[in-house]
This record gives structure tokens, C-alpha cells and sequence, in this order.
């Protein structure tokens, strides 16, 4: 296992071989190949231990979450746990890239374990009156993005392979967070005066055109 994890953030899961892992591993292959029948199902039960990477990511961190004030600081963390293991980004590339029964496997079961975090969002559209599962999604699929393409070269000038690119994306993350929610206590606001204008007999219309700006 560790001869595998370290083959794989050398080269990824698709290009990394038997030979590769056997040789760091200092095994002869008729050792691998007595357990495995082929590198397919080494795969098969190596993955399975990252299968619920996100399941405990999200539990781990949604046990305060149910605020705006912390949905942006959930994503920052959320990239910094795919740059620290760079096991769980190969297998987002590796889900990108190849389409097998493994891949569609930890597809599915991410889709499955995120459902907590995306039903915390749905719960807090009311606050924001935006479609927030929808943001997420793309803000979530962004983070993938930038931690996969960082080894490449920046992405509008952002490096994530350094502190100043990483402080600028968890603040960035931030900033949204506090956009997205900032929209109900001027709702609020709003409707306070309004009721005040009624209750001094302004008329609706004349409320209306005053609350346009």
C-alpha cells in the first residue's frame, strides 16, 4: 500500500504499473499477483480506504456549520484537505480521465456523501434567497479545478503551490460566502420601512418606487 501511494503521486493511477509498485514495494511479483489477480483489483480495495474521504470531511466540519458566517471558510478547508492528500486529488483526476467500475464507484459515493453538506446549503437559500446548491456546485467543481490544474501552472495568476495563492482562494471563498448571504438583512431593512410607510398611510406604489433605490 505504501509502494502504491507513493507510485501514484509519482505518476497517477493510470500510468502507474505493477512492476512500479512491486519493485518500491522490494516484493516479487508472484507475491502481488498470489493476493491480486490484476492491478485492477489491487485498485479496487486500495481506493475503497479513500471512498469516504468527503463523508468524514464534511462531518468533520459541518458540526457547527448551519451559518453563512462559515459556509466560505467550509470550502477553504475543503481545498486545503485536497492539497495536503495528494492521494484523494489523483482520484479525482483519475475520475476525469477513465471511466471504469472504480471511478464511477467513488462517483457515486461522493455524490452520495456531499448530499449533507448540499442539503445545509438548500436549508440556508431561504436566508439567502439565491439557489445555493447551484453555487456550491460550481464553487466545489472550481476548487477541484485549481488543485488539479495547480502542478501545471497558475490558473489567472493564482499558484496554489504557494501561501500567497491559497490565502488568496480561502479569502476569496470567504467573500462569497459573505455575498451570498448579504441580500436578507437589506431584504429586511427594507421591508421594516416599508411597513412604517404603510402604517403612516403611504400609499403601496408610492412605497414601491421609493424602495427601488
Amino acid at each position: 500500500m505504501k509502494a502504491a501511494v507513493s507510485q501514484i503521486k509519482k505518476k497517477g493511477f493510470s500510468l502507474a504499473l505493477v512492476t512500479d509498485i512491486v519493485k518500491k514495494a522490494k516484493i516479487e511479483p508472484i507475491v502481488f499477483y498470489n493476493r491480486y489477480k490484476n492491478l485492477d483489483e489491487f485498485y479496487d480495495e486500495f481506493v475503497k480506504k479513500y471512498d469516504y474521504w468527503l463523508r468524514d470531511f464534511v462531518r468533520n466540519n459541518l458540526k457547527e456549520l448551519g451559518t453563512p458566517e462559515v459556509y466560505g471558510e467550509l470550502l477553504g478547508k475543503l481545498m486545503e484537505t485536497l492539497i495536503n492528500d495528494a492521494i484523494m486529488a489523483e482520484i479525482l483526476r483519475w475520475e476525469i480521465s477513465e471511466g471504469n467500475h472504480i471511478t464511477e464507484r467513488t462517483a457515486r459515493l461522493r455524490e452520495l456523501h456531499s448530499q449533507e453538506m448540499l442539503d445545509m446549503a438548500s436549508g440556508l437559500e431561504e436566508t439567502s434567497r439565491q439557489d445555493i446548491v447551484a453555487v456550491t456546485a460550481m464553487l466545489v467543481a472550481g476548487i477541484y479545478y485549481l488543485v488539479l490544474h495547480k502542478d501545471r501552472s497558475p490558473f489567472a495568476g493564482i499558484d496554489l503551490n504557494t501561501e500567497e495563492g491559497r490565502r488568496r482562494v480561502t479569502g476569496a471563498c470567504r467573500h462569497v460566502g459573505e455575498m451570498l448571504f448579504c441580500k436578507a438583512p437589506v431584504d429586511r431593512e427594507r421591508e421594516r420601512i416599508a411597513e412604517n410607510l404603510r402604517q403612516q398611510g403611504v400609499a403601496e406604489d408610492v412605497i414601491a418606487n421609493a424602495l427601488q433605490y
